[in-house]
């Protein structure tokens, strides 16, 4: 009986002193391809961008990472921010990603770069942003859509509001782009030797659509028909006989 009492007390011993059993291990982000592991990793992070003191852009991530030692942040599924002196919002800019120097704060956007401003928008792949000089520019193929004309060029510069915009070796398309699946219209002015063409479906001497042709047309211009012969010749006439 004694005995059995040592065992049991010698039992519960050993079963409080287990380690209990890990079923996984936590591991934080790794970063971005091809990068050191960062120092920091903020989620649905927002960065403010300076030059002298004063905001001029606020860059918000879906992932933001901070390398501390070359000072150097980086964010996933960016939204950029900008304003202008007095702190009014001009702009907004979407991209796949996005990369800040904490010194300079010259940020790129890289990957479906889309900036919308009040009247123009820009559509690149990469583009860069200086906020001490105010600037927006880019060295590759880029879209400009101001106030519907469509121009394309091999660079930009800009200023963040999109009011100043300059290309880079493009060319102009001075008309709107039809939209998909619809028919450009025709030009109503257009003339052909000086005369504008008939309406769709109309042929010399068919009617247009819609207008049919009246049971008694009345001519455009008929001829005259003679009439009463003038007095004055007839009296030379009567005098000569």
């Amino acid at each position: 009986m004694r005995a059995a009492a040592i065992l049991m007390v010698v039992g519960l011993l050993t079963a409080c002193g287990d380690e209990p059993t890990r079923s996984g291990t936590a591991r934080l982000p790794e970063g971005q391809p091809g990068m050191p592991t960062p120092d920091q990793i903020v989620e649905d992070g927002r960065h403010i961008l300076t030059a002298d003191g004063v905001k001029k852009a606020v860059m918000q991530a879906e992932q933001l990472y901070f390398y501390n030692a070359s000072g150097i942040v980086k964010g996933d599924t960016i939204q950029v921010s900008f304003y202008d002196p007095d702190g009014r919002f001009v702009s907004l800019l979407t991209a796949l990603h996005g990369e800040m120097e904490e010194n300079s704060q010259q940020m790129v956007a890289r990957g479906h770069v889309h900036v919308r401003g009040t009247d123009a928008t820009i559509d690149t792949e990469e583009l860069h942003y200086d906020p001490a000089r105010n600037l927006v520019w880019s060295d590759v193929p880029t879209t400009i859509n101001q106030r519907g004309n469509i121009i394309r060029g091999k660079g930009v510069e800009s200023d963040p509001a999109l009011r100043d915009i300059r290309i880079k070796g493009g060319s102009a398309v001075l008309r709107s782009e039809p939209r998909l699946g619809r028919q450009p219209r025709p030009d109503s002015t257009a003339t052909i030797d000086g005369r504008r063409p008939p309406p769709t479906g109309a042929m010399p001497g068919n009617p247009a659509p819609g207008n049919p042709v009246p049971a008694n047309p009345t001519p455009t211009n008929p001829e005259p028909r003679p009439g009463p012969p003038d007095s004055a010749a007839a009296a030379e006439g009567d005098g000569g006989a």
